[in-house]
């Protein structure tokens, strides 16, 4: 398990895309414990709550207790949340991690996700008619699944960069060296780039030639190590009609 000191020196190394050219000091590391203590009851007090370790007198050699599919999310709010401090506007690029840190965090800690109601009925003659106008009216629609990290709605002709972060996934000194995406139809791809841990990339909602809502749409990512391992990612869109009725 690694130390607080280890979330807080990822933050920093993150504020270097905003322009951040400094090595922490001493006092910007008390800083930062101060900073990502206060987020992490911040967080607490939203239903985000990933066991980490709070302390009555905080010290960065302390354990934080978080598992690793969280502590990149932690270091990229931590560091868009330290920026002010130097004088600095956090990057595009470092928003889309925490944005994408952010959903991730709060969908992985929901304490509820709903579910359909089940089509299946008891047997029966007078139950067996009911199934039967259940299934008739009440087909259950494809949904965006609930775990925001892996998606996402726009509306039809935006415009939008993303960011996949294999952050977790990745073994100590391990880069991603390949990588291939592709999208569904009604999905464009116009840019994407490797940015290890991270997989950017922009995407057009073009949507289906009915211009209607469109349930589920699909984008794939399958990135392959250094060390020669291959991780598939498949990361939903629904794509909604913008067009206001007068």
């Amino acid at each position: 398990m690694t130390t607080k000191v280890d979330i807080i020196n990822t933050a920093y190394s993150l504020m270097r895309i905003s322009g951040l050219t400094k090595d922490p000091s001493a006092s910007d590391l008390t800083l930062a414990l101060a900073r990502l203590e206060d987020m992490a009851h911040e967080f607490l007090a939203r239903n985000i709550d990933v066991n980490y370790n709070f302390e009555n007198s905080p010290t960065t050699g302390a354990l934080h207790n978080l598992e690793r599919k969280y502590r990149f999310p932690f270091a990229a709010n931590l560091a868009a949340r330290l920026l002010a401090d130097f004088g600095k506007e956090p990057s595009p690029a470092l928003m889309a991690q925490v944005s994408s840190g952010f959903s991730f965090l709060s969908s992985d800690t929901a304490l509820f996700r709903p579910v359909n109601y089940p089509t299946r009925m008891p047997r029966g003659e007078a139950n067996a008619r009911r199934s039967l106008w259940w299934s008739r009216f009440n087909n259950p629609e494809s949904q965006t699944p609930q775990d925001a990290q892996v998606s996402h709605t726009m509306y039809i002709d935006d415009i939008n960069d993303y960011v996949e972060s294999f952050a977790a996934y990745l073994d100590s000194g391990e880069t991603i060296s390949s990588y291939t995406i592709t999208a569904e139809t009604g999905l464009t791809i116009s840019t994407s780039a490797n940015a290890t841990p991270l997989i950017t990339y922009t995407i057009q909602a073009d949507g289906l030639s009915t211009g209607a809502d469109v349930g589920l749409l699909r984008v794939k990512i399958v990135v392959t190590t250094s060390a020669g391992r291959i991780e598939t990612r498949i990361i939903n869109f629904q794509l909604l009609d913008s067009t206001i009725s007068s």
